[in-house]
């Protein structure tokens, strides 16, 4: 293998020439007619009235420069039309390893190569290499790269793909990354512009998050545990129907990004979910040094704590129709949250191994006047039993169940938001990142599908693909989702 660094104070490029590297389980289900609620059971809601906007500060995701990201393309493939080469195009896995690296250039204000930057491409390169620069407008980067033989080489060798990143320090300096590849075909082409909400940490990431959906603060707030996740669960969906966010903290403490967003978003209310075990009365005195009310809302157990969560929301309104999913894993309840905020609904956990619905959630159920039920998950999830028992008691049943959690997530999806102009992703071998994205998500009415670090499994591809999104939003840093995610690769 052959790299050749060229390194100025501004700029530096690299260039590398590398080989081509080249279960059966439940029948998917989606009961119809139980889904949607009748008009009169729908608050007005108008959800694509926010935006995923940028703020002060830095900007991480990818598509707030897109203007930017268009002139250094157009100027690149300008300068290699003068050679007679081919325009490169834009690759969005590469434009995600660009803009990620940009960021993070600009968090710490300082340029340098990425180590190792060609081991996130994905595979099927022959030939690899990267610019960067700081300091320098949109309009004249292209043409300091092109003052130097290095630079100028990687823009005019024979590349196929190109990625851009674009970001700017909280001093205003901006930071470019340009990722070249040579690929023998085409990539994968997402349905619609991919951006990436991603922090430093789990914390982080839920204050961006929160930051880009509600640029123009929130009167309510969500606050839930980031290091487990059963009370978040049920408090995602019922931020996404309030139009607020969900907020992670520690055990003791609310971590200083999530204070500084808090401050931003001025609520004039916080609930914190779930009890002084998982968030103590420390971090309940710093809120209240935030906002004027602040209410604990806790049970005796994960599924106490849901229930009371649902009676919090919706004990006065009632709630004709009712998510229920196990409280015992997070996979199945992370996508219905979004679901359930479509339709005005909570997400209430169940201990889903039982033989029969529970009479504290049959209770619950006969308080809000609920008549309708959507169990979300197989049967090895939430029992026959409890779907017979719920049916018994008159109430109307459906369930929502594929064959792993990333089908019944691209179910659940494909029948709440058929033609949603905006869909999230997450991993769904974590929750983290999903908790405050789901809530997002519901906030903004778009699903959120769970898929898998490293691809896009099927059944999401393809609803994906029949929604046509104009925006797809991937919630977490290349660790979670890694650059294939963006550039829509298929398991």
């Amino acid at each position: 293998m052959r790299v050749r660094v060229v390194v100025t104070i501004v700029m530096s490029a690299v260039l590398m020439a590398a080989p081509v590297s080249a279960t059966a389980a439940e029948v998917d289900t989606v009961e119809p007619g139980l889904l949607s609620p009748a008009p009169e059971e729908h608050r007005e809601r108008e959800p694509a009235a926010r935006t995923i906007t940028p703020t002060s500060g830095l900007l991480p995701t990818a598509g707030v420069y897109e203007s930017e990201r268009a002139l250094i393309l157009q100027q690149t493939n300008d300068l290699r039309a003068t050679r007679g080469l081919p325009p490169l195009r834009l690759n969005a896995a590469l434009n995600d390893i660009a803009q990620d690296w940009s960021v993070q250039q600009a968090r710490t204000s300082s340029m340098s190569h990425r180590p190792g930057f060609h081991l996130l491409y994905p595979s099927g390169w022959s030939r690899a290499a990267e610019n960067v620069a700081a300091g320098y407008s949109p309009g004249a980067v292209v043409g300091a790269w092109a003052g130097s033989s290095g630079h100028r080489a990687n823009m005019l060798a024979n590349h196929t793909d190109i990625g851009i990143g674009v970001a700017v320090s909280s001093t205003g300096r901006l930071y470019y990354t340009q990722n070249f590849g040579r690929y023998s075909s085409a990539p994968p082409t997402p349905p619609g512009d991919v951006y990436r909400l991603s922090g430093s940490d789990r914390f982080a990431t839920s204050a961006q998050i929160s930051s880009r959906t509600f640029p123009s603060g929130a009167h309510t707030v969500y606050i839930a545990s980031g290091l487990d996740f059963p009370d978040a669960l049920s408090a995602a969906a019922l931020a996404g129907a309030a139009d607020a966010p969900l907020l992670l903290v520690s055990r003791s403490s609310v971590p200083s990004a999530i204070l500084r967003e808090l401050r931003r978003l001025d609520p004039d209310r916080i609930v914190v979910a779930g009890g002084s075990g998982v968030v103590t009365s420390s971090v309940i005195s710093t809120l209240r040094g935030v906002a004027p009310r602040v209410d604990r809302v806790a049970g005796a157990n994960r599924y106490d704590t849901s229930r009371r969560l649902a009676l919090d929301s919706y004990g006065g309104a009632g709630a004709p129709v009712v998510y229920l999913a196990t409280g015992s894993g997070y996979a199945d309840a992370l996508a219905a949250g979004p679901a359930a905020a479509s339709v005005d609904a909570p997400v209430v956990l169940v201990p889903g191994a039982s033989r029969s619905a529970d009479s504290a959630t049959l209770a619950l159920l006969r308080h809000l006047g609920t008549d309708r039920v959507v169990i979300v998950g197989g049967t090895g999830a939430v029992s026959s039993g409890i779907q017979q028992s719920l049916s018994a008691a008159g109430l109307g049943v459906a369930r929502i169940a594929g064959a792993d959690r990333y089908t019944t997530a691209a179910l659940i999806g494909a029948a709440h938001f058929p033609d949603a102009p905006r869909g999230y992703l997450a991993t769904g071998t974590g929750f983290a990142d999903a908790l405050s994205g789901g809530a997002a998500a519901g906030a903004l009415g778009a699903p959120l599908f769970t898929v898998r670090p490293g691809c896009v499994p099927s059944q999401a591809h393809s609803a994906l693909r029949a929604q046509n999104p104009d925006d797809l939003v991937l919630l977490g840093g290349l660790g979670a989702l890694s650059p294939r995610v963006a550039g829509f690769y298929r398991c």
